[in-house]
């Protein structure tokens, strides 16, 4: 037999206007009775049905989340939190991993009714569809892209911030002959991050020549390949790797040309991930705060859905400094 919202209102010994209000996420619900509410329902198994509140709220009840390079290690730890957070709230998702431009998967959810509003984690930098979206009055937000022109609304980690930082990080511990393997120049987060980088350096007086510096896609065989190029015209001090991934293949690559870390070189990352603190890395890396990230991005995005309809909003998150023994720390 299908359970009914006046089931789930007597299990939990309150009223069906209560179970209506957790539901629809309704402000006006106390901490305890939400989740005496919602402790029924999972007591009991039930399932709200999707179409029925479809038809009376004319919203889908569910968001779409657009990405791409997927090869990438930092971006399922960002989805995981992007969709455990919106579990959270109470809302479905759909997850497209597309890098055409015109986004035409999100488009077309749009156009379906599948979803209310699209959250964009692409790491490209064309803007076509999302642009589209966002003059056809589509709820739209851009999650750790840096595209500071858009008018849709932005949470990101402060990429260009974290570069400054990083630069800044290696010359207050006295590394002067700085080398750095920089990722694509088609996305958001690697430019920012090479610029605040090269800011800071100039800042100090400290020329970084091109023959320190190499880019790549954002993949431990870059890492590899380019520490195995920069060694060729000596050995640095430190290296600035624009990605932790980056960082891993720089490091095997040092070790295998006997060069130690971190008593001959430094290495230091961006990103944090997971990985960074095994013991074949021990990597210094700037850590993003992925938690913040999700939960500010997915409440932004319903606020709209809702309705707001105030100027966009652009949120920079620091990242957190995590020192380890790639830069001598024990």
């Amino acid at each position: 037999m299908a359970l009914t919202s006046r089931d789930i209102a007597r299990a939990a010994g309150v009223s069906q206007a209560t179970v209506s209000r957790v539901l629809n996420g309704s402000p006006s619900v106390s901490d305890q009775t939400r989740e005496r509410v919602l402790g029924a329902m999972r007591d009991v198994g039930y399932v709200p049905n999707a179409q029925a509140k479809a038809m009376r709220t004319a919203r889908a009840g569910a968001i779409g989340i657009v990405t791409s390079e997927i090869q990438n290690p930092y971006l399922p730890y960002l989805l995981d939190e992007l969709t455990r957070v919106a579990r959270e709230m109470n809302v479905n998702v759909v997850v497209w991993n597309d890098d055409d431009p015109a986004m035409p998967l999100a488009t077309a959810g749009v156009g379906a009714g599948t979803v209310d509003g699209v959250l964009f984690t692409a790491a490209k930098q064309q803007t076509l569809g999302i642009d589209r979206l966002v003059e056809r009055g589509v709820p739209v937000l851009l999650c750790n892209r840096a595209d500071l022109e858009s008018t849709a609304d932005i949470v990101m980690t402060d990429h260009f911030g974290t570069g400054v930082r990083a630069a800044e990080f290696l010359l207050e511990r006295g590394r002067s002959h700085i080398a750095a393997i920089f990722g694509p120049s088609d996305t958001f987060a690697s430019p920012a991050r090479e610029a605040g980088f090269r800011q800071a350096l100039r800042a100090a007086g400290v020329e970084i020549r091109a023959e320190q510096t190499t880019r790549g896609t954002t993949t431990y065989d870059t890492g590899n390949r380019a520490a195995r190029e920069l060694l060729a015209h000596g050995v640095p001090d430190a290296v600035f790797c624009s990605s932790d991934i980056i960082a891993y293949g720089a490091m095997d690559a040092l070790r295998a040309a006997e060069v130690a870390v971190p008593e001959r070189t430094w290495v230091l990352g961006i990103d944090g991930l997971p990985m960074s603190a095994w013991g074949a890395f021990d990597l210094t890396t700037f850590e993003q705060d992925i938690t913040s990230i999700a939960r500010a991005s997915v409440q932004r995005l319903l606020d709209r859905i809702a309705g707001d309809t105030s100027e966009p909003v652009h949120t920079l998150v620091p990242a957190r400094l995590v020192e380890r023994g790639s830069t001598g720390a024990r």
